[in-house]
């Protein structure tokens, strides 16, 4: 987004209006310790979502994603002798926003800590975090323009579907919001 465009956003955020909020029927599933969450199993292999973008002065737009996803093993390059290889996930998506052009991205997680991550996403600026919480996914990165990006996955009972509720802020303000479900297979 243009400064100008941000100049002309920023009085629209003092108004309570101005402000995207989540649909209510993003959140479908409650917070639970089981199905863990873990995105090496989630994501490996074929998986579509399929949601409405919100955004700001905008009408909402479909946006569908076709991922598909693998583990690469990265060899450790310390010097130590028995310091395991990392595993690494590897997500390449094919994203298609309402009639623009479908774009490719791909992520890169890796597991610093039991149910802690940290990797990279082609549209992100800086490292990717993320938490695992039971069946709760949380992803945090930067975008281009100091867009702070907060993703919340909810893993269903069956594991095989996910709730993701993406919400961009900027300047602390609610710009947009992605409710999507998942599917593996």
């Amino acid at each position: 987004m243009s400064r100008r465009a941000l100049a002309l956003l920023a009085p629209l955020a003092l108004l309570p209006g101005a402000c995207v909020s989540t649909p209510e029927a993003a959140a479908p599933i409650a917070r639970a310790e089981a199905p863990r969450f873990d995105p090496f199993v989630f994501f490996l292999g074929a998986s579509r979502g399929e949601g409405t973008l919100d955004k700001v002065l905008s009408d909402p737009v479909t946006v569908r994603v076709e991922s598909r996803g693998r583990i690469e093993i990265e060899p450790h390059h310390e010097a130590s002798w028995d310091a395991a290889d990392t595993r690494v996930l590897v997500l390449d998506q094919t994203v298609t926003e309402g009639d623009k052009r479908p774009r490719k991205r791909q992520w890169r997680l890796i597991e610093i800590a039991p149910g802690y991550y940290e990797g990279s996403l082609t549209d992100a600026i800086g490292k990717v975090t993320g938490r695992s919480e039971g069946n709760r996914l949380v992803l945090e990165y930067r975008m281009k323009g100091g867009f702070q990006v907060r993703q919340e996955l909810t893993l269903w009972e069956d594991g095989r579907r996910a709730a993701n509720v993406l919400k961009v802020s900027h300047l602390g303000v609610t710009v947009a919001v992605l409710a999507e479900e998942i599917v593996r297979g």
